[in-house]
């Protein structure tokens, strides 16, 4: 929680530079040390404004590609072959998502950084015959 509200205040912190700068350039010092008109306080948000309505244009866009790929689901897994973040891939009777892009070679359930089980399958069941195999 600590680090979430760390990231809330730099992105404040951020903002506020980005402010900043903007009344540094777009106005003279004599100009910032007059009291603000309302004509100068309505261009101030409408610039802010349009600011965030074109990164949240961007980050629209990028959450639409991201839901748009949806599960992949890449079969079996074979040692032989790399996984990107996001694919599914069935071991020893469970399914596995890979949380970051895998090396070749790194099972499922050997390294919680780059597996997380999604599905725990079932053990198999062997039959017993009386005693015969």
């Amino acid at each position: 929680m600590v680090e979430r509200e760390e990231q809330e205040l730099a992105f404040i912190a951020a903002r506020a530079e980005e402010i900043r700068t903007g009344l540094d350039t777009n106005f003279t010092e004599e100009q910032l040390k007059r009291p603000l008109s309302r004509r100068v306080v309505h261009a101030l948000v409408a610039s802010v404004t349009a600011t965030t309505a074109a990164k949240l244009k961007a980050l629209s866009a990028r959450v639409e590609e991201l839901e748009a790929g949806g599960v992949r689901y890449a079969g079996c897994y074979q040692r032989a072959l790399e996984y990107r973040k996001g694919s599914i891939v069935t071991f020893t009777s469970s399914m596995w998502t890979a949380l970051d892009d895998v090396p070749a070679g790194v099972q499922p359930g050997s390294n919680s950084a780059f597996w997380q089980l999604s599905e725990k399958g079932s053990s198999r069941v062997r039959k017993h015959t009386g005693g015969q195999r």
